[in-house]
């Protein structure tokens, strides 16, 4: 029976900084929300994660809620982020859902791009299904929906500063 409350610890870093048991968990979830729930056969393990930032939320070494950074020009598959970082891969537990978590990632992941890429605009692909979500943390849409994996998805951008 998974415990009715959790004591997380928020961490932002490098992928390289991250534990053997972190990034397994990490993996996992993903796995879990982007694969099984959503019934979407993707390649999530893309190469790209040495690459990037995280920022996760863990009880013990569990992650329960993470989203990912990508540096601009590190993502050749997606040359609309253009000059701009990117925050991609945001997800969180089913066990979490409802309390705020997931706005919580954004808000950490959008202060890391702030901190990190100074006087740049933050980039995602978003699935459609979340736009007032991501557009209620400043993102705006920006050309029109678009198929990946199967899912609706657009294009946003949250302007610099």
């Amino acid at each position: 029976m998974p415990p009715t409350s959790y004591d997380l610890t928020w961490t932002d870093c490098d992928f390289d900084d991250l534990t053997v048991r972190q990034v397994h968990s990490l993996l996992k979830l993903r796995q879990q929300i982007f694969i099984i729930e959503q019934t979407c056969i993707f390649p999530d393990i893309d190469g790209l994660d040495p690459l990037c930032r995280h920022v996760i939320a863990c009880d013990g070494d569990d992650v329960l809620a993470a989203a990912r950074i990508v540096a601009p020009g590190v993502d050749p598959d997606h040359a609309e982020q253009g000059d701009r970082p990117a925050i991609g891969r945001v997800v969180t537990s089913d066990l979490l859902r409802g309390q705020g978590v997931g706005r919580e990632v954004m808000q950490r992941a959008i202060t890391a791009c702030t901190r990190d890429f100074v006087g740049k605009p933050i980039y995602l692909n978003g699935q459609l299904y979340l736009r007032a979500f991501y557009e209620s943390l400043g993102f705006v849409q920006f050309g029109d929906e678009y198929e990946e994996d199967g899912i609706p998805h657009i294009s946003m951008e949250r302007p610099a500063g």
